[in-house]
């Protein structure tokens, strides 16, 4: 009998997009979920840009008008794109992309009417964070359940739940086998863990994992054997799956691990290959895992619709004053190990966790996490203080385009480490969310600066983009300005600035922040610093050696960069020229600074 691998949600591949989705989907709330409902569901989605479909069966102007962001798209025009693409199906469109909704209990349809849950109008106003949703919904995801008529026969399973115990397993037989222990590679996650049907194959395919993992040691690294080998044993253990395509395979982990590890309970290892159990949340894993055994409960649809939908269930098992007291005392400790680092830039406020209820300590480890990243940001700083380190920063900027990660993510994790390698800032702080292995698991969201910067003498935000043609222009131009001006709003200070840095900077968007340098943008000036990724390079190579020098770099330096940059857009013609001057610029900077 035909089997399916199991997969999350591959029509919305970055689960931060989600709330864009629902945001649409809420609009249409108690209309009847018909084949022509569906199609208007799609329809709009590609009106508010939420999708943006293949350019393939669309004319110029269509694909214009997909470009042009910054022009508000009318129903009419969503539609006419919408059957130009000539889909074979078109409502299937709609329904797929409700689907990832569904399946974190964020919308269901109810007597064929469209409804949005609680948990869904929190995650819209801002109440509930995505990262605590996935975690809450995902340990409830399963297969059988009474929504899809898909994984019925021959499936006992949650797939999160089960992948957590398959990686416990390994690194315990790891261990046993004085193996290094290192979680679960992207490749083995394809293989062994989204075929797993059943909860009570979990031991058994641990040990054929790793029974797979000695024989793929047996060959050197990246030979054409060991390929071989892995192509062959993948055909052959998936043979009794349909939809086991290379191609699948690759698209379903990718998304499977951007998903899993929103919860913030898996991170990522081994150059960005491995995925594993998060150390510091070994504690309430381990007390999960003996608590659920990741079989599939027996209910109603109904039933199910109300367990996905109530953010409360399931009770976790740490969830306890005594265990809460315990955890919180664990960040309290691991922070104190480092007010070395912090201790002049951050102040932990502790509190006494005895007096706290059970909700307030919550609230309170919430709040150490968060000053656990503040403090891993700081050691970046650190990190990166000795010259020797910043050849890495140098190598992983120069090869962005080669990266094992998502290049975007990056890039703004690698400037964010640049620009504390560059000088004395009193705090970087980048807006991309993170793990609790402070490794970014998406870039920052639309709607704030990629990453802010506070220095002594003024202050700065920083947008990153690895676009490099006209979309530049569309996805950066106005945001940048737009982000810029909100955060000047907020300053006490006139002197506020942007540094924009991309792979290459597009001649569109150099005009865009030319205009808005030289004249104004909403009526006031700005200070937009473009660079592209060579030039910030060069800035490092500089401060390595002025460090190997024993000399020091301060911001009032780097301010003086970004005025020179600045000040030539008043002696040069046009953007062009401006743009051309700007290395001339660094060039002479470094001689003077």
């Amino acid at each position: 009998m035909s089997k399916q691998m199991w997969s999350m949600a591959t029509a919305v591949r970055n689960p931060n997009r989600i709330d864009g989705f629902l945001n649409v989907l809420e609009k249409m709330k108690g209309k009847e979920w018909s084949k022509q409902t569906q199609e208007e569901y799609y329809i709009k989605l590609i009106q508010d840009r939420v999708v943006r479909p293949e350019n393939k069966n669309l004319n110029d102007i269509q694909i214009k008008l997909l470009d042009n962001i910054v022009y508000e798209m009318t129903y009419e025009e969503a539609k006419d794109i919408f059957v130009s693409k000539q889909y074979v199906d078109r409502s299937i469109r709609g329904r797929i992309a409700y689907k990832p909704l569904e399946k974190l209990g964020l919308a269901f349809i109810i007597d064929r009417k469209i409804v949005i849950t609680d948990t869904g109008y929190n995650l819209l106003n801002g109440i509930l964070d995505l990262g605590d949703i996935c975690f809450k919904s995902l340990l409830k995801w399963q297969y059988p359940n009474s929504i899809d008529s898909e994984f019925r026969e021959g499936y006992n399973i949650k797939p999160f739940v089960a992948v957590l115990h398959l990686i416990n397993q390994i690194n315990t037989l790891c261990k046993q086998n004085n193996m290094i222990v290192k979680g679960i590679s992207k490749e083995e996650l394809g293989i062994f863990a989204l075929s797993l049907t059943d909860y009570k194959d979990i031991g058994k395919t641990a040990g054929i994992l790793l029974e797979f993992r000695k024989k793929c040691e047996e060959f050197l690294p990246y030979s054409e054997e060991r390929k071989s080998f892995i192509e062959n044993y993948r055909s052959n253990y998936l043979q009794d799956f349909s939809n086991a395509t290379i191609e699948n395979i690759r698209d379903y982990t990718d998304n499977i691990i951007r998903y899993f590890r929103l919860t913030r309970y898996l991170y990522i290892r081994g150059a960005g290959y491995y995925i594993d159990i998060e150390p510091r949340r070994m504690k309430e894993i381990s007390m999960l895992l003996s608590k659920d055994n990741a079989s599939a409960l027996e209910m109603d649809r109904n039933a199910y619709i109300d367990y996905l939908s109530d953010y409360n269930i399931p009770m976790l098992p740490w969830e306890t004053k005594e265990v809460l007291i315990s955890i919180a005392t664990d960040i309290e400790n691991e922070l104190k190990t480092k007010e070395d680092i912090f201790s002049n830039y951050i102040s932990v406020e502790y509190k006494m966790k005895e007096s706290l209820n059970t909700e307030e300590l919550k609230d309170y480890i919430s709040y150490l996490r968060r000053m656990r990243t503040s403090v891993n940001n700081l050691e970046i700083k650190q990190d990166y203080s000795e010259y020797a380190k910043i050849d890495e920063a140098i190598y992983e900027i120069k090869n962005i385009f080669d990266t094992k990660g998502k290049a975007s993510i990056e890039l703004e994790k690698w400037t964010n480490i640049a620009l504390n390698i560059i000088n004395d800032a009193r705090l970087i702080k980048p807006n991309y969310p993170v793990g609790d292995d402070n490794e970014p698991t998406f870039t920052a969201p639309s709607n704030v600066p990629d990453i802010e910067c506070y220095y002594d003498s003024f202050v700065s935000i920083c947008e990153v983009t690895m676009l490099t043609n006209r979309a530049q222009w569309y996805n950066e131009g106005q945001p940048v300005q737009r982000h810029l001006r909100d955060f000047e709003n907020i300053q006490n200070t006139e002197e506020v600035y942007c540094l924009f840095i991309a792979p290459r900077l597009h001649r569109d968007t150099i005009n865009t922040f030319w205009t808005a340098n030289k004249y104004e943008y909403e009526g006031k000036k700005q200070k937009i610093v473009p660079m592209n990724s060579t030039q910030l390079i060069a800035i490092l190579e500089y401060i390595k050696e002025l460090k190997i020098q024993g000399k020091t770099f301060t911001n009032d330096m780097l301010k003086l960069l970004y005025d020179n940059i600045i000040s030539q857009i008043d002696k040069v013609a046009d953007s062009n020229e401006w743009i051309s001057n700007i290395s001339n610029c660094i060039e002479e900077w470094k001689k003077t600074a």
